[in-house]
């Protein structure tokens, strides 16, 4: 995990006007529950790195719109996943497999980011300064 400092730590909003300001972006609302989450944007293809931007509730719920929320300093994650295949252990086995290991937990949570991902994540972040000011 590698933070980046920025002017977006401290940002104010309902979550429907950060909703409409960062889905086009490809921004999603992620690992949430009421009072707490994450604006997460995927960096890479594989679904591995990804910018991620915690929000706090300071007022309602979490997935109302009209819930004001404050943002956090934004770091880049990346997650290293199983990718293990099994072969040849039967239709119906693979099913049963694939139910079953869905909800793994990635190989190494916290993998170390490539400053490539680091430079695009602030380039990003950048932008969504100058969008919040």
């Amino acid at each position: 995990m590698k933070t980046i400092q920025s002017s977006l730590a401290g940002t104010r909003g309902t979550y429907g006007y950060f909703r409409e300001a960062l889905e086009p972006d490809g921004f999603t609302l992620a690992n949430w529950d009421y009072d707490q989450g994450y604006l997460d944007k995927k960096l890479d293809d594989q679904g591995m790195v990804y910018l991620r931007i915690p929000v706090q509730v300071q007022e309602g719920e979490l997935d109302a719109a009209d819930a004001w929320l404050e943002m956090g300093t934004p770091f880049v994650l990346k997650h290293v996943y199983q990718r293990d295949v099994e072969e040849d252990i039967g239709y119906y086995s693979a099913v049963a497999s694939a139910v079953m290991n869905q909800f793994q937990e990635p190989v190494d949570k916290d993998d170390a980011v490539e400053d490539h991902w680091v430079r695009k994540a602030e380039a990003i972040v950048r932008d969504l300064e100058i969008r919040f000011e």
